[in-house]
């Protein structure tokens, strides 16, 4: 018997007795933000399941069904959420999380939508692609995009930079990729930008502010009533897209 040397040794599947995930799916980065979409979701209970160290369950809001998953905390651990959430057969994912802000005029409150991700970290690098760009899904940042414009919010369009190191958001580094134009540090969505088009399957992110570096000096503002209230907007806003999606967009 031959076996293909760049075949995997673990596969991420639907087992015989987990239940299929919703078609769509939102993937909440810290649990703070998980528990505000089941506030402002309806929570199926029974669906609670835990998947690495985060949990998995069925929410319904507007008389939608979506699959709610989180907390995630990097690359490595959304990844294996996401390929999960892929092999149950989620196809439109949705991303939020927070991010630290490195240009002055993106400030603690503020939305981001992602349209490119420098990537610092490790997990991406092992799927195989011919493109080197960290990119959401083009028509779903689009329609995402449009909503929130049509939703009167203001939102930024940019590139952000994700790393693995938290701890390692340099001086050097915060100058330089802020005078490149990278509004804000995050530490996951370069590689769920990849994955997801290595899978085929349609994602996005959306950010708020949570602290500011652009002073080379840390700002944090999670405390913050201006970013508490920017996060449940978002959170509802994520909501209200999600129950717009047509059907035929979630094939």
């Amino acid at each position: 018997m031959t076996v293909d040397d760049d075949s995997v040794l673990i596969e991420s599947r639907k087992g015989s007795r987990e239940e299929a995930c919703e078609p769509v799916a939102i993937l909440a980065c810290t649990e703070a933000d998980r528990q505000r979409f089941c506030r402002l979701a309806t929570p199926i209970v029974t669906s609670v399941r835990t998947l690495y160290n985060a949990r998995l369950q069925e929410i319904t809001y507007s008389g939608c069904s979506f699959t709610l998953a989180g907390p995630v905390l990097g690359a490595p651990q959304a990844v294996l959420v996401l390929e999960k959430l892929i092999a149950l057969g989620s196809r439109v994912i949705i991303v939020f999380g927070w991010c630290g802000s490195m240009q002055p005029d993106v400030k603690i409150g503020d939305w981001l939508l992602p349209n490119y991700a420098r990537s610092e970290e490790g997990t991406s690098t092992h799927y195989p692609m011919r493109s080197e760009k960290f990119s959401p899904d083009a028509d779903l940042l689009a329609r995402l995009q449009d909503y929130c414009q049509q939703q009167g919010v203001p939102v930024c369009l940019g590139p952000i930079w994700t790393t693995d190191a938290l701890l390692r958001e340099t001086v050097h580094k915060v100058r330089a990729y802020g005078k490149e134009g990278l509004l804000a540090v995050e530490m996951e969505l370069s590689a769920l930008f990849h994955v997801a088009a290595y899978r085929e399957v349609r994602l996005v992110g959306l950010l708020v502010v949570s602290d500011e570096l652009f002073t080379l000096k840390w700002q944090p503002g999670f405390g913050s009533n201006s970013f508490k209230h920017s996060c449940n907007q978002a959170c509802q806003t994520i909501l209200d897209f999600c129950s717009s999606l047509p059907p035929h967009f979630l094939k």
